[in-house]
């Protein structure tokens, strides 16, 4: 198999198991490095005496710097050829920003810069994992392999949430910068294993165009408004962004409810590993049926399975409830990650702008996840938990609306599986 051409392989998802392995840890570990950072950040700046206020402003600035971020990181990813390098880059300089915290003075000027810095490394993760993937599978096996991605993806969200746990009880609360430091290393170990000759890297422009011809420079550099031509990414980019903007803030909210309604640290835990444990099956399945049924149809269930979630929210007040009803995120936010790449692969198929419109469509989720949660406070101090899950139950509606309205099937023709 040594001689088969570049490209060959993911033409036809022929993908060696080695660069599964390589791929589906990257994916593993570096949900761990970014999935308890935020949360002990906080505990630990307090820790030092750092103000509320200020330790908002640098939780605000790791956001800021994904934010600003995601749309850049995939208009550079679309132009560069080495993916594996860049995303091994990325790794090392966010655990390096986390895990020097410990070590250093906690002033602002220290803490601040390497906070977003870390955030502007975070939000090159997910468009070249979705690169990388579909360099090696090709748009006719992205489905399946982006599943299998986002299965490791969430069990290293469960794996980093058990490893935390441990380690703040036995070490004390700065081991888990130095757990994400050495995570990190391993993350950028893991790329180096996916198969260089399997991975297609250079985009073409239009359909027909060789692999190796890369895209003119003024049709790179017009990837955004060419983008929008397509009245299709308008609708998905708003679908998306009315999706996260209700979905963003109920996690942290439902956490904050049981707290308030005298739940138990267990139960504000198994919050996160009831979601994370539904979405792996979840997200396995998705990948399966988005090739057989179509995107739109699967996308339709996480986009329905939102507002009902939410409103469910508002009628109880029993812990354990609203614990179990987490079930339900793990459907929406499993089929979320991996059919979201299908279709985003699936609009820009030939035209070299993947990464360009996965992370448009990021900074969607950016955005949400900026708004919601500053919404969320302002509606849960004046008016209480139950409207404030009312009124992102209604914005999600307003989501599932907008999506099946509007957004056409985009599976190509020679994409149904019986």
């Amino acid at each position: 198999m040594a001689g088969v051409g570049r490209g060959t392989r993911a033409s036809h998802g022929l993908v060696s198991f080695r660069s599964r392995v390589g791929l589906n840890a990257a994916n593993f570990f570096l949900a761990e490095v970014t999935g308890v950072v935020m949360p002990f950040l906080a505990k630990f700046l307090a820790e030092r005496g750092w103000r509320n206020d200020a330790i908002g402003f640098a939780a605000a600035l790791a956001g800021l710097g994904v934010l600003l971020m995601q749309t850049p990181a995939g208009v550079l990813i679309d132009r560069v050829r080495r993916r594996r390098a860049l995303l091994a880059v990325a790794s090392l300089l966010l655990g390096f920003c986390y895990g020097v915290l410990p070590l250093l003075p906690a002033r602002w000027s220290l803490v601040d810069p390497l906070v977003f810095v870390a955030g502007a490394c975070h939000a090159f993760f997910v468009p070249l994992l979705g690169a990388l993937a579909l360099g090696l599978a090709g748009h006719a096996a992205l489905a399946r392999l982006m599943g299998e991605n986002q299965g490791f993806n969430h069990a290293g969200n469960i794996a980093a949430a058990g490893t935390a746990m441990l380690l703040v009880n036995w070490f004390g609360t700065a081991s888990i910068f130095y757990a994400v430091a050495v995570v990190s290393v391993v993350a950028a170990g893991s790329v180096t294993v996916i198969r260089p000759d399997e991975l297609r890297e250079e985009a073409p422009c239009r359909e027909g165009e060789a692999p190796a011809e890369p895209c003119s420079r003024l049709g790179r550099s017009l990837a955004l408004p060419a983008l929008f031509r397509d009245r299709r990414v308008p609708v998905l980019f708003a679908a998306t962004a009315l999706f996260h903007l209700a979905n963003a803030p109920v996690m942290p909210l439902v956490g904050l409810y049981i707290a308030r309604l005298g739940g138990s640290n267990t139960q504000v835990a198994a919050v996160v590993l009831v979601a994370q444990t539904v979405m792996i099956p979840v997200a396995l399945a998705a990948g399966v049926l988005c090739q057989r049924w179509g995107r739109k149809p699967v996308f339709a269930i996480g986009f329905l399975v939102l507002p009902v979630r939410i409103f469910l929210y508002s009628l109880t007040s029993d812990p354990w409830v609203l614990v179990a009803l987490q079930a339900l995120d793990g459907i929406g936010a499993g089929i979320y990650g991996v059919v979201i790449a299908v279709i985003c692969a699936d609009l820009t198929k030939g035209t070299g702008r993947f990464n360009a419109l996965q992370g448009l469509i990021a900074t969607a989720l950016s955005v949400g996840g900026v708004v919601g949660p500053f919404a969320a406070g302002l509606l849960v101090q004046h008016l209480g938990f139950a409207v404030a899950f009312c009124a992102f139950a209604g914005v999600a509606a307003v989501a599932a609306v907008l999506f099946f309205a509007l957004m056409p099937e985009t599976r190509p023709a020679e994409g149904i599986t019986l």
